[in-house]
């Protein structure tokens, strides 16, 4: 079977609009005029402190739109669930460590309404919540594919 990756994190299944990816090209440029003036201001030499201080907490908003958009390039630094031949990798919280677990230490898997429970045969609990999924549809499937993988590789399923 081919790696089965979910991603649990927030809007990851949802379609972008148009006036968001605007609002991205303004944080932008809103950015880039501000540096732009503060470098001007420094090389002028007629700055005062106060001023500096309120340029640089206004590009406080466009840090946080150019933030999420270097986030929406590499999800992988955010909640997700893969499943592979070789076992299952997750991260529950944001640029937090990646758990590895092989499929062969899985006793038994159990998946429940908005979460999945891998029980290790050191009685050990994984627990990854599927919440983050708002669309119906691609929870079933997720759910699906879980089962599947589950299954292909001989484990209990509950």
């Amino acid at each position: 079977m081919q790696e089965i990756n979910i991603r649990l994190f927030e809007g990851a299944y949802t379609l972008k609009p148009r006036a968001e990816q605007r609002l991205m090209l303004l944080a932008v440029a809103a950015m880039v005029l501000q540096v732009s003036l503060l470098v001007y201001l420094a090389l002028t030499e007629i700055f005062k402190t106060h001023l500096v201080i309120i340029f640089l907490l206004n590009l406080l908003i466009p840090a946080y739109f150019i933030f999420s958009l270097w986030l929406d390039g590499k999800p992988h630094y955010r909640r997700h669930l893969t499943l592979s031949q070789d076992g299952i990798r997750y991260r529950t919280r944001f640029m937090r460590p990646e758990h590895e677990i092989e499929w062969n230490e899985v006793d038994t898997v159990k998946v429940k309404l908005y979460s999945v429970s891998f029980l290790l045969k050191n009685d050990e609990m994984h627990e990854i919540n599927l919440a983050h999924i708002h669309n119906d549809d691609v929870l079933k499937q997720v759910k699906k594919e879980i089962r599947q993988m589950v299954q292909f590789k001989g484990i209990t399923l509950h």
